[in-house]
């Protein structure tokens, strides 16, 4: 199995040491009250007080804008910024960059775009997509000043970062280039922290000569430098250099002392398969997953809940906008008949007014335009933010396809058909998403479905309850009705049965144990029919009543999903004539009814 990707980490290290690093190459000499500011920033930097945080880094930036220092000034944007990215707050920090950028271009801060441009390149790699992180990073050397090299260290060191896994050979250059730069300026702490990153990409290409070559330095490093050592890296090396010495129990009980624990089941699964043991090399691949779904789902939460407000926000103040700009136009038009009594000059005058009205009308209008081009890119944005929640069953698939395609292994066939049932599922799971976008995208856009199936309501609900009875054995599934098998509606089958799908699907995810029940019966007083699904599971919140039904909200950010099966099923069933309703009686877990009228 290729080596796991251990960057996260290595990006995150990065962030601590680029705040807790001095400032250098500064002109002004270093005060009590910048001092002061500076440990404040340290202070909360890794704590959750995200308000004293924050006021930390206004309080930084106000007191060096005053000076007119702009480099430091950003440097109180670039602590925020970080902060974000190290609690997983990754479309708050991304927003945070593009406001840097515009503050720089209005200040004509050139010399300091590769800074925010270096920023966003840190984001998009933390979220995974790398290809965006090469392009920002490679953007940021063409911005930097290379007449000031030691603004192209961090830079080299994370673009041979990102490189380490898929190209190795060239991540190593890019680590030489920081290298080279650094013992030109005598920087010890900066040199044995990249000499300890060394072993490590060295360990990605598999150069066991060049691995041992820079462990033997790095050790002597810390001989020689005594407080300027720097152990960012130190426990990384012994792992590595215990590997290349085939010491794997040595090598797995170092794994064990790091705090990333990510990094600690990544590790254990290339080295227990390394030493031929391939069933612990499965229950390391098994926790790193539930670990990284963990996460993924945590910071995909967070960055579709700030797309859906950023985009209502930017609906209300468009609507707003138009609404102010129509009264502004009735006003003008109710003045007219008053203007013409109005001497000439006078005329001439109020001309000019409404002129000026007419510009800041404009104004309005050009301003809800951005707004609606906002908009838009916001759900551009959410389209790329998709690919948190389709990677994580992508690297399952692809973790596990390694493991069962090893000639070598010795698996259990248990174990075997574990991997292949988890593949699956995986699978289906990226089908699923991919279904629900589309679907969304198609519902939006249309406000017709054609309703002429005859359809046998009993019939319906069997058909779509069976795959869930085969597939939930630790659930008791249940159908009953009321209604004659002989009973039909008209309507569309399909539909229908993709609404049924995602309710059942939904009381399937959150009952762990218990039961799940879909009836069938008639509400004569609405002339409906109605399918009710009952599950006994940790059921709705009070006041989450109707957000459930809101595009991207979900009400338990671990489950998989994207938050729109409700919306989504709620929006088909209005398009057939009737509605899906959540049963707020029921308190021993969650009830949703679909309603369909007996006639069309």
């Amino acid at each position: 199995m290729k080596m796991i990707s251990i960057n996260r980490h290595f990006i995150v290290v990065v962030l601590l040491l680029l705040v807790c690093m001095p400032i250098v190459a500064q002109t002004q000499k270093t005060d009590t009250a910048s001092t002061h500011l500076l440990n404040e920033v340290r202070k909360y930097f890794n704590s959750d007080n995200e308000s004293a945080f924050y006021d930390a880094c206004q309080n930084y930036r106000e007191y060096y804008l005053a000076m007119g220092n702009l480099p430091l000034y950003y440097k109180g944007w670039t602590h925020e910024v970080l902060y974000d990215v190290n609690h997983n707050h990754f479309y708050r920090a991304l927003r945070k960059t593009t406001l840097m950028r515009n503050d720089m271009r209005q200040r004509k801060a050139e010399s300091e775009y590769y800074n925010a441009t270096h920023l966003q390149g840190i984001i998009y790699s933390l979220r995974g997509n790398i290809t965006l992180a090469h392009q920002y990073f490679e953007h940021a050397l063409e911005e930097v000043d290379h007449s000031q090299p030691t603004n192209l260290i961090s830079i080299y060191m994370d673009l041979a970062n990102i490189e380490m896994d898929t190209n190795p050979e060239e991540a190593m250059k890019h680590l030489n280039c920081a290298i080279s730069i650094i013992k030109a300026n005598g920087g010890r702490y900066e040199y044995s922290d990249a000499i300890g990153f060394k072993v490590i990409v060295a360990y990605a290409m598999r150069d066991w000569d060049t691995l041992k070559k820079s462990y033997q330095e790095y050790m002597k490093l810390q001989e020689t430098l005594g407080n300027d050592f720097s152990t960012t890296y130190y426990h990384y090396v012994k792992i590595c250099k215990n590997i290349a010495d085939h010491h794997y129990g040595e090598a797995i009980r170092l794994t064990n002392l790091l705090t990333n624990t990510t990094d600690q089941y990544k590790f254990q699964t290339e080295i227990y398969e390394m030493a031929g043991d391939t069933v612990k090399a499965f229950m390391a691949q098994k926790r790193y997953s539930a670990v990284k779904d963990s996460v993924n789902n945590v910071i995909m939460s967070e960055e579709l809940v700030g797309s859906a407000n950023d985009l209502a926000l930017a609906e209300m103040q468009k609507e707003e906008c138009s609404e102010r700009s129509e009264r502004m136009k009735w006003s003008m038009f109710a003045l007219v008949p008053f203007a013409c009594l109005i001497p000439i000059a006078a005329c001439q005058c109020h001309k000019r007014k409404y002129t000026k009205k007419l510009q800041q009308q404009n104004h309005e209008l050009m301003i809800a335009r951005d707004k609606a081009q906002e908009a838009e890119r916001m759900k551009i944005s959410f389209i790329q933010n998709m690919s948190h929640e389709v990677r994580t069953p992508l690297n399952v698939i692809s973790g596990f396809a390694q493991v069962i395609s090893n000639p070598d292994n010795s698996m259990s066939e248990e174990d075997r058909a574990e991997m292949v049932t988890r593949i699956a599922n995986s699978s289906n799971q990226i089908v699923r998403i991919i279904s629900e976008i589309l679907d969304v995208s198609g519902k939006e856009s249309i406000h017709y479905i054609d309703k002429s199936d005859s359809v046998s309501c009993n019939e319906l609900a069997k058909n779509v309850l069976q795959p869930y009875q085969d597939e939930y054995k630790d659930i008791d599934i249940r159908f009953n009705s009321n209604l004659k098998d002989s009973f039909k509606i008209i309507t569309n089958s399909q539909e229908a049965e993709k609404v049924l799908n995602n309710l059942l699907n939904n009381a399937c995810k959150f009952t762990e144990q218990g039961s799940v029940t879909l009836s069938c019966y008639q509400d004569e007083l609405e002339k409906m029919v109605c399918f009710s699904v009952t599950d006994t599971g940790k059921g709705i919140k009070e006041g989450e009543e109707e957000k459930i039904f809101e595009h991207f909200y979900k009400v338990d950010a671990y489950k998989e999903g994207v938050g729109l099966g409700l919306p989504l099923a709620r929006r088909i069933a209005r398009q057939l004539g009737g509605d899906v309703v959540l049963d707020t009686t029921y308190k021993d877990g969650s009830r949703f009814i679909l309603k369909l009228p007996k006639e069309q």
